[in-house]
């Protein structure tokens, strides 16, 4: 519920000995009427107390008057949550310079107590949102046993400020200050509040009739209609535009719009196009709103330089300074291999590298493989070891010594396959580490064909990128001069080389599926279900 902005401002030196009294006892006392839970009762408390037991909103009215606009602002309040605001409006009628204090002390006090709780459970849904991400998370690693799904979301866990930083932004007059200085990834939040608040404005759009498939060059009535929504939608740049024919400036729109929602680039108006410009515009709110609660467990800033991946976009960017230096297609893990979302820091790469296929992909892939194909080993230059240690390579080596291993009762498998550096090598030319616990990293492939694709779903959870060499460039500044000559010996050679980095870089794989570029709004389809269970998990009080 909106509450009106005050009118008549209290006195911002009101004190009342009544009114303390009432509030401290209360506070003191009475902590059922302070809050259902103990954590919030206690941070109600401290608040109090650093005050000392005097209103910490009656009597200041700067400070009020910026809290219910806060309460009031979808940049903070995406989704015009209550926050005790439907009771503080009942307590209105008081905020005028002629009240008496003592006689309404205890109305007073309870509306002082109201203004707190709406305080603080604005912060937490800033910190938090109202979704239980614990429950994400349980719905997460419940894949394994649903559907044999090894899934992984390193979220971060973000705790409420503390009762001194509460209170320092009320006494210092900056609740608003304070409130914008826990938004995480501020131009990305401020990016989907703006897409909200817009894609808010088309709720109720008439429905385009289809009528038949057309082309550049077409002249049909619903042709105007097509133009008339791309207008709207941002797509369509020559806003005087709205004739039936099929022409060039709607054939650019077509494009933008088939790319913001990664549809089949086919040149056409057809049922697929004119389905998904009838959605109901509250699937595209609830995806953005869906994203701006993920922002919640990512950082709340990222450095000045890093490297990320955007799973559901199959994008990598390195940024610097804001600015993507460089951006490419990458091939990411399938659903049912999916790519684990986390952070790490990039401290070496490989020329040439060697390639020890995991043994989840041993059982899952090489028995199959070596069932079908008892050559696959020697026309794809994967060589056999006994163990983790000896270097020895086994001689003797036949695929049905391996096959009894595909029952995981079996045990651990005995053996290690390595496929050797070449133009066939799963890992390409160059991989780039970042050491972390689920093997995963950044790499060229020996399957270019791959990025061609809509949707790059094709590895078993590491990164494929389609320009690597480029990137590679990018990091010439992170690489001793010694060490690129080295690079440029071997780079067309089968020789492995180990480069380490003379400082670090932060990587981050992410999952936003709605995001702004070009000045414009993607949508990017849920491929791991994540956004699913996100608005499975939302908190109902």
């Amino acid at each position: 519920m909106r509450l009106l902005l005050l009118l008549s401002l209290l006195l911002s030196s009101l004190w009342s000995t009544k009114l303390d009294e009432k509030l401290q006892f209360i506070v003191q006392n009475q902590p059922q009427e302070l809050s259902n839970f103990k954590n919030e009762q206690q941070l109600i408390t401290q608040l109090y107390s650093k005050n000392h037991y005097k209103p910490l909103w009656i009597g200041h009215a700067l400070n009020l008057n910026t809290l219910r606009e806060a309460l009031q602002n979808p940049y903070f309040n995406y989704k015009y949550k209550d926050f005790y605001q439907s009771q503080i409006e009942q307590y209105t009628y008081l905020l005028h310079d002629n009240i008496d204090i003592n006689q309404n002390s205890d109305n007073l006090s309870k509306l002082d107590i109201l203004l707190t709780k709406a305080y603080i459970a604005l912060t937490k849904f800033i910190v938090k949102s109202d979704i239980d991400w614990d429950m994400v998370q349980t719905k997460i690693l419940n894949l394994k046993e649903e559907k044999d799904i090894t899934a992984n979301w390193e979220m971060v866990h973000k705790s409420l400020p503390s009762s001194s930083k509460l209170f320092s932004a009320i006494i210092n007059q900056n609740i608003n200050g304070f409130l914008h200085s826990l938004t995480p990834l501020k131009q990305r939040h401020q990016d989907l509040i703006d897409a909200l608040q817009f894609y808010r404005t088309l709720h109720g759009l008439e429905r385009i009739k289809y009528a038949k498939d057309l082309r550049l060059g077409d002249s049909y009535p619903y042709i105007s209609d097509i133009k008339k929504r791309l207008i709207l939608t941002g797509d369509m740049l020559n806003r005087n535009n709205t004739s039936e024919l099929f022409d060039e400036d709607l054939k650019r729109a077509i494009y933008s719009y088939r790319t913001r929602f990664k549809l089949e680039h086919n040149g056409l108006v057809d049922k697929i196009l004119v389905y998904y410009l009838n959605r109901p515009m509250h699937q595209l709110t609830e995806k953005i709103i869906v994203n701006l609660d993920k922002l919640k467990v990512f950082p709340n800033s990222f450095p000045a330089e890093y490297i990320k991946v955007n799973i559901p976009d199959f994008r990598m960017n390195y940024y610097r300074n804001g600015n993507s230096i460089l951006e490419m297609r990458a091939v990411v893990g399938r659903p049912e291999r999916p790519t684990p979302l986390f952070s790490s820091y990039m401290t070496y790469l490989e020329i040439n590298p060697t390639w020890t296929i995991p043994e989840n992909l041993v059982r899952r892939d090489l028995i199959i493989a070596l069932h079908e194909h008892p050559d696959y080993l020697k026309e794809h230059n994967i060589h056999v070891f006994y163990g983790w240690k000896k270097r020895g390579e086994m001689k003797n080596f036949k695929p049905e010594m391996l096959f009894p291993y595909a029952d995981k009762s079996k045990g651990h498998i005995p053996y290690r396959f390595v496929q050797y550096p070449g133009d066939d090598n799963a890992l390409g030319r160059i991989k780039f580490m970042f050491p972390n616990k689920y093997s995963v990293y950044l790499h060229d492939t020996d399957n270019k064909s791959l990025f061609q694709y809509r949707y790059r779903v094709y590895s078993s959870g590491c990164m494929r990128l389609e320009k690597p060499f480029e990137l590679l460039e990018v990091l010439k500044s992170r690489i001793s001069k010694k060490d690129w000559k080295r690079i440029e010996k071997y780079r067309d050679t089968l020789k492995n080389q180990v480069i380490n980095l003379t400082k670090k870089l932060p990587v981050y794989t992410t999952y936003f599926s709605v995001f702004k570029r070009n000045g414009l709004i993607y949508f990017r389809k849920d491929i791991y279900e994540y956004d699913k269970f996100i608005k499975e998990s939302q908190i109902k009080y």
